[in-house]
């Protein structure tokens, strides 16, 4: 089974998630070390988002 850029993304989604919840377990969900990673989670879903959309205007 092939590997497609779209699962490595959701992966890579999944991954910052777990990161994200782990780091806010350690500090408050307002320090900077939560925040970046945050944003880190936001851009790779911003990403899949785009991605996506992009895609179903290639087959209308």
């Amino acid at each position: 089974m092939a590997v497609t850029a779209a699962d490595t993304l959701h992966q890579a989604i999944e991954q910052k998630r777990d990161e994200l919840y782990e780091i806010a377990s350690e500090h408050s969900w307002s320090s900077p070390e939560v925040i970046l990673v945050s944003q880190e989670l936001d851009s790779l879903i911003t990403h899949h988002v785009l991605s996506k959309y992009k895609k179903e205007q290639l087959n209308t």
